[in-house]
Order: C-alpha cells, then structure tokens, then sequence
C-alpha cells in the first residue's frame, strides 16, 4: 500500500493528504477539522468532447452525448432499480454531472459515511444494463434535450460556442442531440464505460474531518479487486476546428433579446493555472461589475445585473462568453469589441485596479474553502500538475501588472470574436 503525502498550507491552515493507490487511482483527502459535513467526489477524465479517440491506436467514433448517457445509467443497478435510493436510505445526498472534459459522481452526508462510500466506490465499478433499459433512458435524456431548447439563456450561450467551435464536439450540447442519441447502444456504453471507468483515470477527493489513516485503508480495501489495465487510450489532443462564425442568431419568446459574446485565444502560460487567472483577471478588468464601462452601461440602461461571465480553459480548449439580457444587442456587441480593441488599457490596467480585483478574487478563493461541496469541486477543476487549488490563492497575488498586459497584448494578437443574439419574436 502506497504511503500518503501529506501537503500542509500554512497561511489557509489546510492540510491534504495525497497518494496514487496499487490499481492507479488518484486519491486525495482534504482535512477540515471541526466540520459535520463529509462529501466524496469521484472524478473520471472522460467528458463531452471524448467522443472521438485512439484505444491501442485504432480511432474509436462514438455519438455525442454518451459520456453524459453513460452517467445516467450508471445509476441502475443490476436489477435496474435507481442506486439514489440507497444514499437516501443512509440520509447521503447523490448526484452526478458531465462537463465538457469529466464525469463526476458525489455525495455529501452527516452520517454514515463510509458506508456511502463503499455504495459510491461500487456503482461506479461495474456496468450492466439492457437495450429495453438503454431505450427507457434515451426518452428521459430527449425530454431533458428539448427542455433545454426552451431556454433563451442556453440557446444564446450555445449558439456562441457552435460559432466558435463550429463542427466540432465543443460546439454539441453536453447531452448530444436527439438524433445522436437514438444511434447509443449498450455496447457502445459498454465500451466506453471499459475504457475510461478504469482506476488510472479516476480521481477521488474526500473532503471532511475525518480519520486519515482509517479512510485511506477503507478505500485501499475496496480498491484491492480493481487492477490497472494494459490497454493505451489516446485522445485527441487538439480539435479540429473551421473557421469561425463571426454572428448568428434566432428568435424565441422573450421579452428582451438576449447577448452571447464569445472569445478565444491562443494559449499564453504552460500553467493552467495561472492562465485560467489571467483570463478571470483580465476580463473581470474590462467588464466585470467594478469596470467603468460596465458602470456606465448600466447606468444608461443599456444593461442589467444579468451580464454573466464564463471562463473555460483547458490544455485542449480556451474561451470567454459573456452573457446579458439587453435591449440593445447589436450595439452592445459592437462596444464588447470596441473595449477588447481600443480601450484605454494604460488607465484600466493599473497596479492599483489590478490589487482590487485581485483581493476580491482572493476574498472568494477564501470563502470557497469553507464549502464542501464547492469545494471538492474546485479541487478537482484546478489539478495542475504539482498544485492544487491550495495554491491558487499565492498564485494569484503573484501575478503583476507587466504580466497581465502582456497577456493581454497576447490575446490580443491571437483573439477571435463572436456574437449570437436570441431575439424576441
């Protein structure tokens, strides 16, 4: 049994217990001392996008949505009954989620707690189920499909990833679409479940004050049966992409027309990490809510508290999409690029503007630590090689002026820009 490292952040006081077990897992173990509150997340390096990739060298195609498909039967046993009802049974609540790069399974809890892990470590593990169940489920995932299509806000948000990322997995919603999901079949989940449900490609976090040493053995215990496996998956490590649409639209009931403007650049550091602050930096300058043009759009009406930004950066993709109900969208749209493009970054990008944004993000990062649940989930998102999310708060205060306008020259010299506006009919 591999020996736990033990990582302690003295200025948070936080304390992380990390080892790679026998079969492969990746195993960490986040101590808060004093909490009632444990939750589990089981990781899995296999989302959206990995529906296209190379096992022992052959090109494996599969439609879009199954890694989201996959997650939904994985929670029917072998008798087909729903394992949500075990974690209720222990009072665990359980859910799941599929993002573009992962899959992940969790639960959190006030008792009982290695017994729902045992139940989360084993409905994982195995996959069995039948065509007549996999039919079932593609009703369900349709129904949950064409809910989303009534949504302006995710029609908006969408559309202007598909005009980023056109003809690409990047550019599908996460659960496919209805004709995709008529083509997955048992096997096809069953492939896919063998390939990347394997211990090497799993990360669990446990996250709660618990006795280290003796959850450590509990979960060695029940990963003792699950060997690594000899087979080579290879993913595609960069999507293909055709050139860009510059603007698109529809039409759907609202009120008021809704604004989706996207952004993607080359990428500048070798650290996730820090380009993932950069772009939050860099864009919380320009239009979060302390920025100037933000203060002065509201205060002319032309938006409202709705303006969301979303930042996405991974070693296979990176984009920005800002997101707001307005009633004037094509002018919004033109000042969105106008400030990208001839803004007085001299006066916005100031050390003093700069030291702001960058408490107020580390007043969050702090806050964070304090929720379970969001907190394993950060975790998760910010593996960075050596680092953790432990470390985003030193990171952060790290970064300069100099460094942030020279990410920003970058961006600039390698930036494409969208726009997709839901109008109303």
């Amino acid at each position: 049994m591999s020996a736990l490292k033990k990582r302690y952040y003295r200025k948070i006081d936080e304390e992380i217990y990390s080892a790679t077990l026998d079969n492969g897992l990746s195993l960490s173990i986040i101590k808060k001392k004093g909490f009632l509150e444990k939750a589990a997340f089981l990781s899995i390096n296999f989302g959206s996008i990995d529906n296209c990739y190379y096992l022992d060298g052959e090109l494996q195609t599969y439609p879009a949505g199954i890694a989201h498909f996959l997650e939904h039967k994985l929670f029917e046993d072998e008798q087909g009954k729903d394992v949500t009802l075990d974690f209720v049974k222990l009072g665990a609540d359980v859910n799941a989620f599929t993002t573009l790069d992962r899959t992940t399974y969790y639960f959190s809890t006030l008792d009982n707690f290695e017994e729902a892990l045992g139940l989360l470590l084993k409905f994982t593990s195995g996959f069995t189920s039948s065509e007549k169940s996999v039919n079932h489920e593609k009703k369900i995932i349709e129904q949950e499909i064409n809910m989303y299509q009534d949504d302006p806000d995710y029609r908006a948000y969408l559309g202007c990833l598909q005009n980023l990322y056109p003809n690409t997995i990047l550019g599908q919603d996460i659960a496919g679409n209805n004709e995709s999901i008529e083509k997955i079949t048992v096997e096809d989940l069953k492939n896919n479940f063998d390939c990347f449900y394997r211990p090497e490609n799993c990360h669990l976090v446990l996250v709660g004050d618990f006795d280290v040493d003796d959850v450590y053995t509990f979960v060695n215990e029940r990963q003792r049966r699950l060997t690594e496996l000899k087979t080579i998956v290879e993913k595609e490590k960069k999507l293909i992409e055709a050139e860009i649409k510059k603007r698109d639209n529809l039409q759907m009931e609202v009120s008021i027309a809704k604004l989706a403007v996207g952004f993607k650049s080359a990428t500048f550091s070798d650290s996730r990490m820090r380009e993932n602050l950069l772009v939050q930096l860099l864009f919380n300058l320009l239009f979060g809510w302390t920025s100037p043009y933000y203060q002065n759009w509201y205060s002319e009406g032309k938006i409202d508290e709705s303006v969301s930004i979303e930042y996405e950066v991974s070693n296979r993709y990176s984009f920005v999409i800002i997101t707001m109900d307005t009633v004037e969208p094509i002018k919004m749209s033109s000042l969105i690029r106008q400030v990208m493009t001839s803004a007085d970054k001299k006066r916005l990008l100031t050390e003093e503007a700069l030291d702001l944004q960058k408490k107020a993000l580390y007043g969050e990062f702090l806050r964070s630590l304090d929720n379970i649940q969001g907190l394993g989930n950060q975790y998760l998102a910010f593996l960075d090689n050596d680092k953790t999310y432990f470390d985003l708060g030193q990171e952060l205060m790290s970064i300069t002026s100099k460094e942030l306008k020279d990410f920003l020259n970058h961006y600039l010299s390698n930036m494409v820009i969208t726009d997709f506006v839901v109008f109303p009919k």
